[in-house]
C-alpha cells in the first residue's frame, strides 16, 4: 500500500496544481487524460511511471495524509496507498463510524455519503489525527445520466453542501477526488458556480513529454545503447510518430515492436500496427513500386505517341481514363511521393496526415471516378478497395451522424458512422467523397481533423486513424458555377478554353469558392496541393471512348449469345457518329448513347434470332425509327 513520495518542481503541472488545491479546495474534479500513466521523478532521480491513483498519492502522501481510499464499481472500497504497510488507524475509525462499511464491500449511495461525511467532519477531530483522501475513479459511469434517481440526487446534494462546511486538517482539507472522462459526467448544477470545487484538467502528453518517455524506452533496443546520437534521433522520431497518443500507448508500442522481433528502425511499422491494428503494410511492398513504375511507363508511351501494348486483365490508368495524361501524371507523382516516404517532407516534424490526398476537379464524365478506382487498384491491388460517399446525401447538417455516428443519447448511437466504421474495418483503402461541393459546410469542417492529424473521433468517442488511406474528393466546381435564381451555368467550355486555360480558371475559382463563398481558407490550404484538374474530352478522345465501348458491347454479346458477332464498317461509322454528336456529358454520356443506339436494338434482335447453328453474325445495317434504333443481323 506504500508508494513513493515525489516532490520538487519537475513534477507535471497538474500534479503541482493538486498540491496547491489541497489547502483551499476540499473537493477536486480530475478530467482529461485520466486513464494514462504519468512520469514522475523522486528526489533520488529514480523515474516512476504510475497510474492516476499513485500519482495523486505522491501529492497527498507528501502533505501528511494517512491514506488514499478509492471506491469503484470493480474493486468497491479499497486503499490505493497509505503511509504505512498496516491499515492506518484513521481508516479503521472511519469504517467503524459507518454501519456495515468494510474494505472490499460495495456500498449504497447513502453509505458512500456517510463515508465522505465521516472523512471530512465539520468539527475538529482528535489531536494528531491525519486527513484522508477518497478517489472516485469511475463516478461518471456509476451515475445515471438521464432521470437521475432520488438516492443519487440526495448523495450529490449532501456532498455539495458538505464541501462548504469542511474543515482543514493542518493546512489541508480531507479531499474527495472526482475522476471523470467528460465534463458532462457530473451534473452541471453540482460543478457550476461552486467555488470550493476545483477542476483540474490533465492534458494529453505533448511532443516534449512523449520524447521524454521515448528516451526512457531506448534501453529496450540494444543497437541504440552507447550511441547517444542515434538514441536521441530515435527518441525524437518515435515521439513525432506518436502524435495524439498517450504515454501508456508508447510503452505498448515498444512492447509490440519487441514482441514482433522489430529492431529500433522498425518503430514506424510498430506505430502503424498499433494505430490501425494491421501488421501488413501495402505501402512498403515491392509490387506497389512495380505497379507504379509500369503505370509511369505506359503514360510516357501515350505522351510519346507510342502506347505500350500489353495483354492484361487490368488495363493501365492511361487506358482506363482516356484524354487525361496531365491528370494521371499528377496522380502518379503524388502516389510516388507517398511510397518513397516524402509525403509531408516539407513540414516540420513527422506527418500524421493521410498517405495521399487528391482533389479531382473538372467536367462531368471525364474519368474522375474511374481514376479513383484505378488508384485503388494500383496502390492496394484491388479496385474495390475504395469507400465511396455521394456527398449530395449530406446536404443537411444533421447527416453528419451518418459519417461519424450519432452522439450518446441519439438514435443510432450504437451503430457508429459509415465513414468511421468503414475505415476502422479496412484502414488501407481509397476513400472517395463524390461531389464534395454539395455537402453541408459544417460537415466539411470534419475533414480538417482528418487532413491535419490523420484521425477522427467518432460519436462514441473512439479515435479512427486515416494515416494509411488515400482521400479523394471530386467536384465540377469551376466548370459549372451558380447563376442568378439558382441556375447552374457553364463557366468553362471546350470551345472557349484550351487545356491550360481550363486548369488556371478552375484553380482560380476553387480558391475563391473556399476562401470567399464558404469562408474556409484553412480547408483550401490543406486541399490545394492535391488539386488535379481534368480537361474536357477533346478529339480524338471521344471517338476512342466510343470505340472501346463498342468493342466491349460486341465482346459481351458474342459471349452471351454463344456466336461471334461483328459489325460492318459502315454501321460502326454510323454508331460512332451518333454517340459522339454531343460530348458535353463526357465519356458517361457517350457510353449512355451507345446503350441507346446499339445495345437496346441488338438485344432485341438477338432475342428473336435463331443462334442454334453457331454461325457468326454480322450487323449489316443500323437505322433510326423515331426515338428508337433498329439493327439488322445476317
Amino acid at each position: 500500500m506504500t508508494a513513493p513520495v515525489v516532490t520538487g518542481v519537475d513534477r507535471p503541472a497538474w500534479v503541482r496544481e493538486i498540491d496547491l488545491a489541497l489547502g483551499v479546495h476540499p473537493q477536486i474534479i480530475l478530467t482529461g487524460n485520466v486513464r494514462d500513466i504519468y512520469k514522475l521523478t523522486d528526489p533520488s532521480g529514480a523515474t516512476w511511471y504510475m497510474p492516476l491513483e499513485q500519482a495523486v498519492w505522491t501529492v497527498v502522501g507528501a502533505r501528511g495524509y494517512a491514506a488514499l481510499l478509492t471506491y469503484s464499481a470493480a474493486e468497491a472500497l479499497s486503499i490505493a496507498a497509505a503511509a504505512s504497510e498496516e491499515t492506518p488507524v484513521e481508516v479503521n475509525e472511519l469504517l467503524a463510524g459507518v454501519n456495515g462499511a468494510t474494505l472490499g464491500r460495495r456500498m449504497s449511495w447513502d453509505m458512500l455519503r456517510q463515508i465522505i461525511q465521516a472523512m471530512a467532519p465539520t468539527r475538529p477531530g482528535p489531536p494528531g489525527r491525519r486527513p484522508l483522501g477518497l478517489l472516485l475513479p469511475d463516478v461518471g459511469r456509476l451515475l445515471t445520466k438521464d432521470s437521475q434517481p432520488e438516492d443519487e440526487r440526495l448523495f450529490l446534494s449532501a456532498v455539495d453542501q458538505l464541501s462548504y462546511r469542511a474543515l482543514r486538517h493542518d493546512a489541508v482539507y480531507p479531499a474527495v477526488f472526482w475522476v471523470i472522462d467528460q465534463p458532462g459526467d457530473l451534473p452541471a448544477w453540482f460543478t457550476a458556480g461552486n467555488h470550493v470545487i476545483r477542476t483540474t484538467t490533465i492534458p494529453d502528453p505533448d511532443l516534449t513529454a512523449r520524447e521524454a518517455v521515448a528516451r526512457d524506452m531506448v534501453f529496450r533496443f540494444p543497437e541504440l545503447k552507447g550511441n547517444a546520437i542515434a538514441a536521441a534521433s530515435w527518441s525524437a522520431r518515435f515521439a513525432a510518430l506518436t502524435h495524439g497518443l498517450h504515454c501508456r500507448a508508447l510503452q505498448d508500442i515498444v512492447h509490440l515492436a519487441k514482441q514482433g522481433g522489430m529492431a529500433a528502425d522498425g518503430i514506424a511499422d510498430a506505430v502503424r500496427a498499433y494505430r490501425v491494428g494491421v501488421p501488413d503494410n501495402p505501402w512498403s511492398r515491392s509490387d506497389l513500386r512495380r505497379r507504379i513504375s509500369t503505370e509511369v511507363a505506359h503514360l510516357q508511351g501515350v505522351l510519346d505517341g507510342k502506347p505500350l501494348v500489353e495483354k492484361s486483365d487490368d488495363p493501365p490508368m492511361s487506358s482506363r481514363v482516356l484524354g487525361q495524361p496531365d491528370a494521371i501524371r499528377r496522380v502518379l507523382d503524388i502516389l510516388t511521393r507517398s511510397v518513397t516516404g516524402l509525403g509531408g517532407a516539407q513540414m516540420r516534424g513527422v506527418s500524421a496526415r493521410p498517405r495521399g490526398l487528391l482533389f479531382f476537379a473538372g467536367p462531368t464524365g471525364v474519368g474522375k471516378t474511374e481514376l479513383a478506382k484505378a488508384v485503388a487498384h494500383v496502390v492496394f491491388g484491388d479496385q474495390e478497395a475504395y469507400l465511396r460517399f455521394d456527398m449530395s446525401e449530406f446536404a443537411a447538417e444533421h447527416n453528419e451522424a451518418r459519417l461519424i455516428g450519432a452522439p450518446p443519447g441519439f438514435i443510432g448511437y450504437d451503430s457508429g458512422g459509415e465513414l468511421t466504421n468503414g475505415v476502422r474495418a479496412r484502414p488501407f483503402q481509397v476513400i472517395l467523397f463524390d461531389e464534395i461541393e454539395k455537402a453541408n459546410p459544417r460537415i466539411l469542417d470534419k475533414f480538417l481533423q482528418i487532413l491535419d492529424d490523420g484521425r477522427l473521433t467518432d460519436g462514441r468517442g473512439a479515435t479512427v486513424h486515416f494515416t494509411e488511406s488515400v482521400l479523394i474528393f471530386t467536384t465540377n466546381l469551376g466548370i459549372i458555377v451558380p447563376g442568378a435564381g439558382g441556375a447552374r451555368i457553364e463557366n468553362v467550355t471546350a470551345e472557349t478554353h484550351d487545356p491550360a486555360e481550363v486548369d488556371a480558371t478552375v484553380r482560380d475559382y476553387l480558391e475563391r469558392y473556399f476562401r470567399e463563398d464558404l469562408g474556409r481558407p484553412e480547408l483550401y490550404n490543406r486541399l490545394r496541393e492535391g488539386i488535379v484538374v481534368f480537361d474536357f474530352l477533346r478529339p480524338p478522345v471521344p471517338n476512342e471512348v466510343a470505340e472501346a465501348a463498342l468493342d466491349r458491347v460486341l465482346a459481351v454479346a458474342s459471349e452471351r449469345s454463344g456466336v461471334p458477332i461483328s459489325m460492318a464498317p459502315e454501321c460502326r461509322t454510323t454508331v460512332l457518329t451518333e454517340v459522339t454528336r454531343d460530348v458535353k456529358n463526357g465519356g458517361r454520356g457517350i457510353v449512355s448513347a451507345v446503350e441507346t443506339v446499339l445495345v437496346n436494338p441488338l438485344a432485341r434482335a438477338l432475342f428473336t434470332a435463331d443462334n442454334s447453328t453457331g454461325q457468326p453474325r454480322l450487323i449489316t445495317r443500323i437505322t433510326r425509327h423515331g426515338q428508337n434504333w433498329q439493327v439488322e443481323l445476317r
